[in-house]
């Protein structure tokens, strides 16, 4: 008997880059904004970004003026980029807004100053439709390039390589709202939680959000293979 239950589509398309100047002056050849998945410690979508580029300054300004960005906030600096922690501002007849009425799961979602590309997988072929259908309706500038059957486990999550004790702190700091703006916690009442100083906690969390910057940057250059 065959497992239909997982069974869909992905889908590969391209969407413009909200933000960016029309006559093409964001041109800084090193900008990429890849979407990383975080720990999943609530049922709400908290999107963080890693950002690669010289212009920090037209960055930040590029993500204060992005449609679907809410606010954001600079969660770590170092050589691999650096990490922003997003929250969406979803409008109804946004690309957002329709991939979420349609089951849509975002799987790859990487911005460059040429526009987005996204891979979403949606349950059924009934979905994927209505999805198409619903970008058309609401004049959403898509450009599809690859559509084709797929199960929901062929790709595997990417391997953060968090440590147990790296995993408790970052999903207790989230918990907490350390990551809030403005933090609703400090370091001194999570480390107190977890038994260690604020140097020991402080040092565990740097190295967990350095662990899913490196792992979204190894998912990336992996998908970038089969393209």
């Amino acid at each position: 008997m065959t497992d239909d239950h997982a069974s869909g589509y992905e889908v590969e398309l391209r969407h413009p880059l909200a933000g960016a100047s029309p006559d093409g002056t964001f041109e800084d050849p090193e900008f990429e904004l890849t979407f990383v998945g975080g720990v999943p410690v609530t049922d709400e979508p908290v999107p963080y970004f890693v950002a690669r580029g010289s212009d920090r300054e037209t960055l930040d300004d590029l993500l204060d003026d992005h449609a679907s960005i809410d606010r954001f906030e600079p969660i770590s600096d170092g050589p691999e980029g650096r990490l922003y922690r997003c929250e969406w501002a979803t409008h109804d007849g946004d690309i957002i807004s329709a991939i979420r009425e349609c089951d849509g799961i975002v799987r790859r979602m990487v911005g460059t100053r040429y526009g987005w590309s996204l891979s979403v997988y949606f349950p059924s072929n009934e979905l994927t439709t209505r999805f198409h259908d619903a970008c058309l309706a609401r004049d959403i500038d898509i450009d599809v390039r690859r559509v084709e059957p797929a199960r929901l486990d062929e790709r595997h999550p990417p391997n953060t390589g968090l440590s147990e004790k790296q995993l408790t702190a970052l999903r207790l700091a989230f918990e907490r709202g350390y990551f809030e703006t403005p933090k609703e916690t400090g370091l001194d009442d999570i480390a107190s939680r977890l038994g260690i100083t604020e140097q020991a906690l402080s040092q565990r969390l740097r190295r967990a959000l350095r662990n899913l910057v490196g792992s979204a940057i190894d998912d990336l250059e992996r998908d970038s293979r089969y393209e």
